[in-house]
């Protein structure tokens, strides 16, 4: 029976770490410019061996408004925008700006019909800024100020707030509830700037929010249990004292409800992005166990019609817990 047991233990574990590497293949790279995602119908971004995101470029430069031409007898691709002009040759590290020769670590691409380009090098040649989160694994492509802020600047204003594109807009549904792509990309902020870390002998709770769009308010709510089943609840609206958190700025509090370090079972956050006048349309919720056993990040939608996702498999637990 015991080894029967062990057995049954061992194919569990297998089956879950199999699980997790087809989670992290599934979780395909996506790309927001000024603020919009990008949809690619019949070629996806990948990471290169040289760790670069190559992107299919006619697709990006018709939402960062540019012209892109081909030309097969050379195999150079032309991307044109606000009097800059970039030449990037397949297989070439030397790519030209403006005329002016540069160089970059890795190559364009072609594949099948597709021309895949290194997307920093030549989002940053054409005036853009870049930013990668590894958390979702999406590319941030914003445009600088002398150059166009929004694929249609008739709908809305874009706003940017801790680096996330948000237009007042087109970022919301009918309902006025912000988009749930939208909501994913500052709820995963928030998480990535909470942090629990231990200093001289001492456990604290550190967080810096986010900026988030006007009206809306964030709630953080931290729940440590012990192996007792009992917990202590770091809240906005708690009376027990020293448990209580801020919803807004940055904090760092001692954890003194905490008598015992080695008695903590496991870690259960859930953060959200509510507005008073309509409905919150989902939470992010993040388990944690001492023994790193159980470790999920996972966005919980408030209606069956809105699908899940799970993050388990990038999330960055050993930022967000250090106790």
């Amino acid at each position: 029976m015991r080894r029967i047991a062990i057995m049954l233990t061992v194919v569990l574990a297998v089956t879950y770490l199999l699980s997790l590497s087809a989670l992290a293949s599934e979780l395909s790279i996506r790309v927001v410019v000024n603020g919009a995602k990008i949809n690619f119908p019949d070629a996806e971004p990948f990471i290169d061996e040289n760790s670069r995101t190559q992107v299919p470029i006619r697709f990006v430069g018709e939402a960062l408004g540019a012209d892109v031409n081909w030309d097969g007898n050379t195999k150079k691709v032309t991307i044109s925008l606000n009097e800059r002009k970039v030449v990037l040759q397949i297989g070439n590290m030397d790519y030209e700006v403006n005329g002016q020769k540069r160089q970059m670590d890795t190559v364009a691409l072609l594949m099948g019909d597709r021309t895949f380009v290194p997307v920093r090098f030549v989002s940053e040649a054409l005036g853009a800024t870049v930013k990668w989160n590894a958390n979702i694994r999406t590319v941030y492509i914003d445009m600088n100020g002398d150059a166009m802020v929004s694929p249609d600047p008739t709908e809305g204003s874009v706003k940017y707030y801790d680096g996330i594109a948000f237009n007042e807009a087109t970022d919301v549904d009918p309902y006025g509830r912000i988009k749930v792509e939208k909501l994913k990309e500052f709820l995963l902020k928030l998480a990535d700037q909470l942090r629990f870390v231990k200093e001289n002998g001492k456990y604290y709770i550190e967080c810096e929010y986010p900026e988030k769009p006007e009206g809306y308010e964030w709630n953080l709510i931290i729940r440590i249990y012990n192996k007792d089943n009992s917990y202590e609840a770091y809240t906005p609206t708690t009376r027990v004292p020293g448990c209580k958190i801020p919803t807004e700025g940055s904090f760092r509090i001692e954890a003194t409800a905490i008598k015992d370090i080695n008695s903590i079972n496991f870690f259960n956050i859930a953060i959200s992005l509510d507005h008073p006048k309509t409905d919150n349309l989902g939470i992010l919720n993040i388990v944690y166990s001492m023994d790193k056993s159980d470790m999920r990040a996972k966005f919980a939608p408030e209606s069956g019609t809105i699908p899940s996702e799970n993050y388990s498999a990038t999330f960055n637990f050993d930022k967000m817990f250090q106790w």
